[in-house]
């Protein structure tokens, strides 16, 4: 089979997902026992959701279309949000 890694990786991913879906009735069984089922089944849901909306890395970048915007947000100093500084707090700690 002479496969890319981009096809090797999604099909991973799919069989990943499949183990996931398929019930074990034993380790459902020992959950069940020591009473964290609902918590497994719900962590169980959790890795699913994500493994699902994962991205391939092996896919090409995806171009953003010119005009568009990429919602890159750029940090912001401190300074620039207008929150205390260390030496604002030593003032107001001296005069009181």
């Amino acid at each position: 089979m002479n496969e890319t890694e981009l096809e090797k990786w999604d099909r991973g991913r799919t069989l990943l997902l499949e183990s996931l879906y398929k019930p074990d009735d034993r380790l459902r069984g020992c959950a069940y026992n020591q009473g964290c089922y609902d918590e497994m089944m719900a962590l169980r849901d959790h890795v699913i959701e994500l493994i699902k909306t994962m991205d391939n890395p092996h896919s090409p970048p995806t171009k953003i279309p010119f005009g568009k915007k990429n919602n890159h947000i750029e940090p912001i100093s401190s300074a620039a949000r207008n929150t205390p500084s260390q030496a604002d707090w030593l003032n107001d700690l001296s005069s009181t």
